[in-house]
């Protein structure tokens, strides 16, 4: 019980279609000068090769969630695996005059790319398995996601120096995913024995204030991700100790590997305490990591509190998705799993302003990162209140 289920394969494939996800935009940001070349945009608009990927998600992951559990997991992850890929290769084939094509395609991937797919990989190895081992499956496909996320930006700056169409090219694994996924993974029997809730059963399914606490946990804590440890905190390294961007980079993968490590032995920890109280032990650890974050006096102690930060991450991610699959029916998970990735995205948008926008106003980068420990300390207390 709680041990890593390593024999499963059906678990190594959930994994490594969740290790699609951060092709979408990890992967693509060292290509973004190359790409402003060849179609001679400015900076700007090639920019608009982000969010043209980004915006449609939002609206997109409930549909998707629904549809897999309407449909069943295998079709739609199937699907959904195939079209990230063809559109991504579709992106290499683009002559240099139709800029306006390269934007329609992304778009079109970020219908089913990106989050939605770790949503329904997460979703996936909640269906396969239960108690402990739910927790040690998700964190194992968590911990794979954040190894993915720490080296695609090598793969895309070794792919970006050969050409920008190679990059785009890359996105051909996700059609020998979509292969094996058709011919090798099976429809979980707890979707396939049961018919999806229609919306009025769900309602009255999903206890609402459960539901809102755990949602609400979803946006602070991605929020500080987001927002404090990939936005403020290399304006800190950047401004206070002049590290080069090539060893912020280094600095933040190091940390992510870090809270890859900890997601990885979530199922040993569900052995002692359930997945709601890991979910809530994230946040006071987040709050020893930012405050270490925004009071440190040297390099070193910083990257303590870097270090600390992760920790909580690696154990919020595989715990908040252990707690949401079991908010409603199993018919019913692939939409409320991908109901978290609408709330991911919408903190994604929000967090990054939320913690350089002011910094002029209330003295410093620095003061804002203090400030979002003391926020998650709230978070994490609030939690613990509600919980008892």
């Amino acid at each position: 019980m709680g041990e890593l289920p390593v024999r499963s394969l059906r678990l190594h494939l959930v994994a490594a279609i969740g290790m699609l996800a951060p092709l979408d935009v990890v992967l693509i940001g060292p290509a973004l000068p190359a790409v402003a070349e060849a179609f001679s945009v400015s900076s700007g608009r090639a920019g608009l090769v982000i969010t043209a990927y980004a915006v449609p998600g939002v609206v997109a992951a409930p549909l998707v969630g629904a549809l897999a559990d309407r449909l069943g997991r295998r079709p739609v992850v199937f699907g959904s695996t195939l079209l990230y890929g063809l559109t991504g290769i579709a992106v290499a084939l683009v002559p240099a005059d139709a800029f306006l094509a390269v934007l329609a395609l992304r778009a079109l991937q970020g219908v089913v790319g990106g989050s939605i797919l770790a949503s329904l990989a997460l979703t996936l190895a909640s269906d396969y398995f239960d108690g402990p081992r739910r927790n040690a499956a998700v964190g194992y496909v968590s911990a794979a996601i954040t190894v993915s996320a720490a080296v695609v930006p090598l793969v895309g700056g070794a792919l970006a120096a050969v050409s920008w169409r190679a990059v785009f090219l890359a996105y051909g694994a996700s059609v020998l995913i979509a292969v094996v996924v058709i011919l090798s993974l099976p429809e979980p029997s707890a979707t396939a024995e049961s018919d999806p809730p229609v919306l009025a059963d769900l309602r009255g399914a999903v206890p609402t204030g459960r539901a809102v606490g755990v949602y609400g946990a979803a946006f602070v804590g991605y929020g500080l991700f987001f927002g404090g440890l990939l936005t403020a905190t290399p304006f800190v390294l950047a401004d206070e100790f002049t590290l080069s961007p090539g060893r912020i980079g280094a600095l933040l993968t190091a940390a992510s590997l870090v809270g890859a490590a900890v997601a990885l032995g979530n199922g040993r920890l569900a052995r002692s305490r359930s997945s709601l109280g890991l979910l809530i032990l994230a946040f006071p650890v987040y709050s020893a990591g930012l405050l270490l974050v925004g009071t440190s006096p040297s390099l070193l102690i910083l990257g303590v509190g870097l270090a600390t930060f992760t920790v909580g991450h690696g154990l919020l991610q595989p715990s908040l998705a252990a707690v949401i699959s079991e908010l409603g029916p199993p018919r019913a998970r692939g939409a409320l799993m991908s109901l978290r990735t609408s709330v991911i995205l919408a903190s994604q948008a929000v967090a990054p302003l939320a913690f350089t926008a002011p910094s002029s106003l209330v003295g410093g980068t620095r003061v804002l990162l203090a400030a979002g420990g003391v926020v998650a300390l709230a978070a994490g207390l609030a939690g613990w209140l509600l919980r008892r």
